[in-house]
């Protein structure tokens, strides 16, 4: 009789096919955040060609993006509800391809009502893809291994300011259209989209205690809240405004302008990893404000810089700064709370999302007001030092509060 030897193979298989799927569902995670940095990084530098083909103002230009910062932000609200009604995989399928035909339909509007459409429903699909990855994070790993993912999201966005505005640059110098970039963009999420329906994607979450624990707020979580809320409002304003800056300033090409912000990301590149190293040996709220100093020098130095080749060295200080702030941000935040729940992270989430909402219209106001630009970025850095003087007073604030507690 012939033996077969076919099953034993079967359990190899499996495992093949298992450790696919995970590096599937990495990809999806991740590439979340590279897919909204292709959208929202390259704004400083496109809108100047926005406004050319508009016929408008640059700062009415940057105002119409404030609308993609809108849609991120009603996005996020809508991921509350999204993920109890339709299926992860659906969404990710759906709006992936919804994205690519926003991003394709830009290329073919030819109103400014028309852009803000496109650009609004853009961001409130993109950012409920990213809401959608970290949910599919906090599903699929638990203690380092998810925060080792969340940490390469960071990477990630970081990773696609350096690509997608060198890439932005080239398009433009080569005098293609200024939404190429959207383009590339476009035909990437449909390769995520593809990827995303031969994946086995887990829908159900694990029960856990936390969901029969009651949320809890205090002082300190919804002032962290305030002070991430003008934080990011800071942080976009910079992306935005400083190519514009070192334009006028220094007549800067736009090569030259695209190097700064490729400057910055590649600053935050390193910086997301270094702090990932950093937070694991220090105090999270020493890191902050470590990170907020450093933040507001190198903008006092740009500000400062007697001629371009200063400014470009400047931005990697900008971009080192900011990093992995957001992440201690939110770790701070959580601190303030004993036993922190999805509602509280939801929260700290929420007010970046108002800050980079209103940061466009907030900047652009300012340099409409002025004449300006330095005007913008000079705003930035009082923002940036309203921040560190909270974390400060913050950081106090919980070092009583645990001592208080510890003594009764």
């Amino acid at each position: 009789m012939k033996k077969t030897t076919c099953l034993p193979c079967v359990p190899g298989g499996n495992r093949q096919n298992n450790a696919m799927n995970r590096i599937k569902i990495i990809l999806i995670c991740v590439f979340a955040s590279f897919v909204i940095s292709g959208f929202l990084n390259p704004i400083g530098l496109i809108s100047g060609s926005v406004a050319e083909a508009y016929d408008m103002s640059v700062t009415d230009a940057v105002a119409h993006f404030g609308y993609f910062t809108i849609g991120v932000f009603v996005g996020y609200i809508l991921s509350f509800y999204v993920f109890d009604y339709i299926k992860i995989k659906s969404v990710v399928i759906s709006g992936y391809v919804l994205i690519a035909v926003s991003a394709a339909a830009v290329y073919s509007v030819d109103s400014s009502i028309a852009l803000i459409v496109c650009l609004f429903s853009i961001g409130v699909l993109v950012s409920i893809q990213v809401c959608g990855a970290s949910t599919l994070v906090s599903r699929t790993w638990d203690g380092k291994p998810r925060q080792t993912v969340l940490m390469a999201q960071d990477a990630m966005f970081n990773g696609g300011g350096i690509v997608f505005t060198a890439l932005t640059t080239w398009f433009l110098a080569a005098n293609y259209h200024w939404a190429s970039t959207y383009a590339v963009v476009g035909v990437i999420v449909l390769g995520i989209a593809a990827i995303a329906a031969t994946t086995d994607i887990k829908e159900t979450k694990p029960k856990t205690d936390e969901q029969s624990e009651k949320t809890r707020w205090n002082l300190g979580i919804l002032a962290v809240g305030g002070s991430v809320l003008l934080f990011m409002t800071a942080k976009i304003s910079i992306f935005i405004w400083a190519p514009q800056y070192v334009g006028q300033a220094f007549g800067a090409t736009i090569e030259q302008s695209g190097r700064l912000l490729t400057n910055v990301f590649t600053g935050a590149f390193f910086g997301s990893i270094a702090g990932t190293y950093i937070v694991s040996r220090i105090r999270i709220e020493f890191f902050l404000i470590a990170m907020l100093s450093i933040g507001a020098t190198g903008l006092w130095l740009l500000l400062q810089a007697s001629d371009l080749s200063v400014a470009l060295t400047t931005a990697y200080i900008v971009g080192a700064s900011v990093g992995a702030t957001f992440n201690g941000y939110m770790a701070f935040g959580l601190s303030f709370v004993e036993t922190p729940t999805h509602k509280n992270v939801a929260y700290v989430l929420l007010a970046g999302g108002i800050g980079s909402a209103i940061a466009p219209l907030f900047s652009s106001r300012v340099v409409e007001m002025t004449g300006e630009v330095r005007a913008a970025l000079v705003a930035c850095l009082v923002i940036q030092l309203v921040v560190l003087l909270t974390v400060i007073l913050l950081s106090i604030f919980g070092r009583h509060r645990t001592q208080s507690q510890v003594a009764s």
